[in-house]
């Protein structure tokens, strides 16, 4: 008895094999999202003056805002991680969440996300980001990455800053044409404990 049916030889099923893994692995390649992640540094005072910044002091809270922003700055004191003033600032087209602040050897850590919520790609460097502290100093990052993000796709942020110890810091994003987002981090509550 013989059987008459064509066989498929075995490097085709092996060619097939290879060409859906590389298909795959492009596929997951480019809907992989770069997380936006740098070291801040000081920068130089600018030539022309900054716009006024919001304040940054706790005299300017609610009473139970300014509880908030004490605790924050006793949990940091502490060593434990704490949740930003205001932690989630939006537009028509992003959202940045900030999750929580670490404090870290000479300064702060900042962690969060970000979400495009248009319907289109929408790309967001490390530099659309900068913190500013209640002193008045710019820290920006000097990386140049750049995510990608996908209708409703999110990334990491995750922003260190060497901020001097009982400042304020603000976040402010900016992706033109969108006026600037600004998010009250911390507040200066130098003096103010009763």
């Amino acid at each position: 008895m013989h059987d008459d049916t064509p066989s498929v030889p075995f490097w085709v099923i092996g060619l097939f094999g290879a060409a859906f893994l590389i298909g795959l692995s492009i596929f997951l390649q480019q809907s992989k999202t770069i997380a936006l992640s740098d070291q801040f540094a000081r920068q130089p005072p600018p030539a022309l003056p900054l716009p006024a910044l919001p304040q940054l002091e706790l005299k300017d809270l609610a009473p139970e805002a300014q509880a908030a922003a004490r605790t924050l700055w006793q949990q940091l004191t502490d060593g434990r991680r704490g949740q930003p003033v205001d932690p989630v600032a939006r537009n028509s087209r992003v959202q940045v969440t900030i999750d929580a602040l670490e404090p870290i050897a000479g300064g702060v850590k900042v962690r969060g996300t970000v979400t495009n919520l248009t319907n289109a790609d929408l790309m967001v460097p490390i530099s659309a980001f900068e913190l500013r502290d209640s002193a008045g100093e710019r820290y920006r990052a000097p990386g140049t990455t750049i995510a990608n993000l996908p209708p409703g796709g999110s990334t990491p942020l995750e922003l260190s800053v060497p901020l001097p110890a009982g400042r304020g810091l603000l976040l402010i994003t900016e992706l033109p044409p969108d006026p600037p987002l600004e998010q009250r981090l911390l507040i200066d509550v130098q003096g103010t404990q009763p």
